[in-house]
């Protein structure tokens, strides 16, 4: 028997949500870093939208180091 068989339906959703809110946690931290970068570049007028590719980047690598913390914690 495989470890999906064993573990009770309760469990199984428990980690149905917990991955779910994961992943909902993480397009938030990169749409809200994506528009704070937008905002600025509007603030500022500048033409090439550098901190909305700026805020973009760094959030993307921010949102995955914390789906790999969120993912090896138990």
């Amino acid at each position: 028997m495989n470890d999906l068989n064993k573990k009770s339906p309760k469990n199984r959703f428990d980690s149905f949500i917990r991955y779910s809110s994961l992943g909902f946690e993480m397009m938030a931290i990169i749409g809200i870093f994506t528009f704070a970068g937008y905002k600025t570049d509007q603030w500022l007028k500048n033409e090439f939208r550098g901190f909305t590719l700026g805020f973009m980047v760094v959030s993307v690598i921010l949102a995955v180091l914390y789906g790999v913390r969120g993912l090896l914690k138990k």
